[in-house]
């Protein structure tokens, strides 16, 4: 299961998700909507997405992932992903999210593509 907390830099909202061992805990119904409406309510559609903390992802955490994609797209916003461990890209090549999502090494580099 993925947690996640929000900052901002630069006018960036930075959302860094970290796995959590709380197998009760339902984000899917509770965080990912509070997330998705924050996406689709900033003035400032520009996001980066920190994965530095994870090392493992479901397939419904992909595709929570990819869903918040979709929705900063349908937002004409920007979103990079970056932070992703060497076994998380290989699953994202095989995948072939790595030519969707915009994936960056540092949040430097992200922050800095997002200006």
């Amino acid at each position: 299961m993925l947690n996640f907390t929000t900052n901002e830099a630069g006018g960036v909202l930075i959302i860094a998700f970290e796995p959590t061992d709380e197998i009760n805990y339902d984000w899917q119904s509770t965080q990912r909507d509070w997330l998705y409406k924050l996406i689709e309510s900033r003035e400032d559609p520009r996001f980066a997405v920190d994965l530095n903390e994870v090392n493992y992802l479901a397939s419904s955490e992909i595709g929570f992932l990819v869903t918040i994609k979709r929705r900063i797209d349908r937002q004409k916003g920007k979103v990079v992903f970056f932070g992703i461990s060497p076994y998380i890209h290989d699953i994202f090549r095989t995948m072939n999210l790595h030519r969707v999502l915009d994936i960056v090494e540092s949040r430097n580099d992200a922050l800095g593509k997002l200006k």
